[in-house]
């Protein structure tokens, strides 16, 4: 019995160690995401104002300053002097029309920032899908870890493309992970399907390394237990979200 209960002080203090450090280390990472962009930190060497920013910010102007078929006949030029990317424009279509700070750089940079901030809240959303009965302690702990990529950071500092790409990612997973692990009525599973489809194609467009993605998600419902009708949605929505893509 005096076993018994040293066993169970001894697994109560390894626990308490556990809980302590994984919140200081939770507490750090965000802590250094923070601090990183008040410093202007730039870990990856594609930041700061005379970075990779110069080319984007002049890619952003062509579509502030002209309407969107213009903007997009720009993007087609071999060695254009207005608009140079080796992706496609979504990222800056995306900022003309739906971000109403793309129009002064500091509150551009702004704003890329804050949207950054939800791919670690959308990772641990995943992992909890994915891991229903881990810690949630645990789960937190693995999803701050993205705060201390330099990859991650110093897109998020300076409005650079990257993780655009990144959050559609995760939001494809999360939606693939939903669709395949309940059941659902046809009409939920219908609009998760639709969910997932759509962001995993998004994926594409904000960066062609993400091509595996779209086909990952394809696969996993093709191959799914899901209906007939189902899988046939699922065809039929890539190809009408691949035909912007085509053209």
């Amino acid at each position: 019995k005096i076993y018994y209960y040293h066993y169970i002080f001894i697994t109560m203090s390894i626990n308490s160690y556990y809980k302590f450090f994984s919140f200081v280390l939770i507490l750090l990472s965000i802590s250094s995401f923070f601090i990183g962009f008040i410093y202007g930190e730039n870990s990856a060497g594609a930041g700061s104002f005379s970075g990779d920013f110069v080319g984007l910010w002049k890619n952003l102007q062509v579509f502030l300053n002209n309407d969107l078929t213009t903007a997009l006949k720009f993007t087609t030029e071999l060695d254009g002097d207005n608009y140079r990317s080796s992706r496609t424009p979504l990222v800056y279509i995306f900022h003309a029309f739906l971000n109403p700070f793309a129009e002064n750089k500091i509150y551009f940079i702004r704003s890329v920032f804050v949207l950054s901030l939800s791919a670690p809240i959308l990772f641990y959303l995943c992992l909890r899908e994915k891991f229903k009965n881990e810690q949630n302690l645990l789960l937190i702990l693995i999803s701050t870890t993205l705060f201390l990529s330099p990859y991650f950071r110093t897109s998020a500092y300076w409005g650079l493309e990257e993780n655009f790409g990144l959050i559609t990612l995760l939001l494809a997973f999360l939606f693939l992970n939903k669709f395949l692990s309940n059941k659902h009525s046809e009409w939920k599973n219908f609009y998760l399907l639709f969910l997932t489809t759509l962001f995993s194609s998004l994926c594409l467009y904000f960066d062609q390394k993400l091509t595996i993605i779209p086909l990952i998600c394809f696969f996993q419902i093709i191959f799914s237990s899901k209906s007939f009708n189902l899988k046939s949605f699922s065809v039929l929505f890539y190809f009408i979200f691949s035909l912007p893509y085509i053209y």
